[in-house]
C-alpha cells in the first residue's frame, strides 16, 4: 500500500507543477490560479477520503498533524509559484527555482540532519527531479 500512495503522491505532485507550466504558456496562470488550486486540492480531498473510508481505520492525531502542515507547505509553494508565473517571471527561472531548490533542500536536509544514507532509489528520484526541472524549463 505505501509503494501506491507514493506513487499517487509522486504523479499529483508533478501533475500540479505541469498545470501551471500549461497555464503560464497561455497567460492565465494569475487570472486561474485560485481556481486551479482548489479543484485540485478538492479532488486530492476526495481521493484521500475514498482511500481512507476503504482502509477502515482512523488516522493518528500526529498523522493528521503532519498531513496538515505538508498540505498548508504544499499549497503555499504551489501559490507563489504561480504568483511569480503571473507576475510574468519567466518559467525558465521560476521551475527550477521553485522544483530545484526544494529537492535540494530535502535532499540536503535528510542527509545532514537525518543522516540518511542514499541508495539507489534515493539516486533515481534525484535524476528525475532534475530531468523534470529541465523538461519544465524548457521553452
Amino acid at each position: 500500500m505505501y509503494w501506491r500512495m507514493m506513487l499517487l503522491a509522486f504523479l499529483a505532485n508533478g501533475l500540479a507543477v505541469f498545470g501551471f507550466r500549461v497555464l503560464a504558456d497561455h497567460q492565465l496562470t494569475e487570472q486561474y490560479k485560485n481556481q486551479y488550486l482548489i479543484i485540485w486540492y478538492a479532488f486530492a480531498c476526495i481521493v484521500a477520503t475514498a482511500i481512507f473510508l476503504r482502509s477502515n481505520t482512523w488516522p493518528l492525531r500526529r498523522e493528521i498533524i503532519i498531513g496538515g502542515i505538508m498540505g498548508v507547505s504544499s499549497i503555499v509553494g504551489l501559490l507563489s509559484m504561480a504568483t511569480a508565473l503571473g507576475y510574468g517571471m519567466a518559467g525558465l527561472v521560476v521551475f527550477p527555482v521553485t522544483i530545484g531548490g526544494s529537492l535540494f533542500w530535502v535532499a540536503a536536509f535528510g542527509i545532514t540532519w537525518y543522516k540518511e544514507k542514499v541508495g539507489r532509489y534515493g539516486y533515481i528520484g534525484i535524476i528525475v527531479g532534475i530531468i523534470a526541472v529541465i523538461v519544465l524549463s524548457l521553452p
